[in-house]
């Protein structure tokens, strides 16, 4: 019966070429957003491997550029003067913020092979400040100055990646287009660091130190200030008028992570959001394209139904014939698309691309497709239904 439907679509395909093509371009932003759904809920409930609550970022302009010499004078000053609140449980210097688009990424090249990564600069209290967990080797400390090596520590996931074959704690690399920079060793490994919140995605990760009396030639820009408990937001006014008197001619902008993280999830939902409704205005589109074309093509087949009924056709196989026409009509439009789908996973297009979430997510866009065309043929199937056999005598 299929096969038979299939040819009957195939015959009249200049007339149903429009819908097909409706179909496929739905089909394929259904999957788009599906996918991204699917993704971004398993990475948003995947661990940040950091704590931010009840912390405050400090955003440093220092109106040019970092002068290493007398810059990082200033910031280790405003560091001290910082730690001397009680209300303040740390307050730690980090190069690249928590919560914001900007990242550090770099490639090492470990035992012959490229090994991609982000990283980050902070003083050696900072990870332990923010409830990085350890998995294992130790934090940084002073035992790391005047060493002939570079300490740094990485995530678990870059222990799996990379140094699968070799003990991780200990481990050396350097780079060869840098022969005379020190070597890197790994002091530490730790569990993860999702820097740019619960909608990035999980990757290798490195912590260099910062040296607090060698400073950084690239300044670091952003302290972290951990509070015992939630702050007012009147306490910015006085904290920046602390900061001022200490570096007059700096700027200072000051957020809390709470706000940051909800900047950076509003980043995500927002365009998510907009894509969904999107893609509900297009599948109504489409439910009404199918539902006119069987519409049109029950009124121009009355004959064809009414001598189907004459000859004793019951009315189950009227309305599955029906559906299975509308069904058949979907299938070729999904299938098209899928085509040009398929190529992502299959040519790596999308590095975050696992062929576990395509999958499922190419079920649930067919399902959602097939569950919208059989609605829209209950209808019109029904009323094929109810087409007497006189009705195609008075055409005959």
């Amino acid at each position: 019966m299929l096969s038979h439907i299939a040819k009957l679509i195939w015959n009249r395909k200049r007339s149903n070429l429009l819908i097909i093509t409706e179909v496929a371009i739905t089909f394929g932003v259904l999957f788009a957003v599906i996918y991204l759904g699917i993704y971004n809920y398993k990475v948003f409930n995947t661990p940040l491997g950091f704590e931010w609550k009840n912390t405050w970022n400090i955003r440093i302009d220092t109106g040019g550029r970092w002068n290493n010499e007398t810059d990082k004078v200033q910031l280790k000053a405003i560091a001290e003067v910082l730690r001397t609140r009680p209300e303040i449980k740390s307050a730690d210097v980090i190069m690249m913020p928590l919560f914001v688009n900007g990242r550090w990424r770099s490639v090492e090249t470990i035992n012959g092979h490229r090994a991609p990564y982000k990283a980050n600069m902070l003083n050696h209290e900072a990870p332990k400040n923010l409830g990085v967990e350890l998995v294992s080797g130790r934090w940084f400390g002073p035992q790391d100055d005047g060493q002939n090596y570079q300490g740094v520590m990485v995530n678990q996931r870059f222990v799996d990646e990379f140094l699968d074959s070799v003990e991780p704690v200990g481990f050396e690399f350097s780079d060869p287009g840098q022969p005379e920079a020190k070597p890197k060793r790994i002091v530490g490994i730790f569990k993860d660091f999702r820097q740019q919140g619960e909608f990035s995605t999980p990757g290798p990760y490195m912590f260099f130190r910062y040296n607090w009396e060698q400073g950084d030639s690239f300044g670091l820009r952003n302290i972290m200030l951990k509070f015992d408990k939630p702050q007012p937001a009147s306490y910015e006014k006085d904290l920046h008028q602390t900061l001022k008197q200490i570096a007059p001619s700096w700027e200072f902008n000051i957020q809390s992570f709470k706000n940051l993280r909800q900047q950076r999830i509003n980043e995500i939902v927002i365009p998510m959001t907009v894509m969904a409704v999107v893609v509900a205005f297009l599948l109504i589109m489409v439910a009404m394209g199918l539902f006119g074309v069987l519409w049109q093509n029950i009124n121009r087949r009355i004959q064809e139904i009414g001598l189907r009924r004459a000859i004793g056709a019951s009315e189950n196989s009227i309305r599955l014939q029906i559906i299975g026409e509308l069904i058949v009509l979907a299938i070729f439009g999904m299938a098209a698309a899928s085509i040009f789908i398929i190529q992502v996973p299959l040519l790596n297009l999308i590095e975050a691309v696992t062929w576990g979430n395509f999958v499922v997510s190419m079920l649930l866009s067919i399902s959602a497709m097939l569950l919208i065309v059989i609605i829209c043929a209950l209808y019109p199937s029904h009323s094929a239904t109810k087409l007497s056999p006189a009705v195609a005598l008075h055409y005959e």
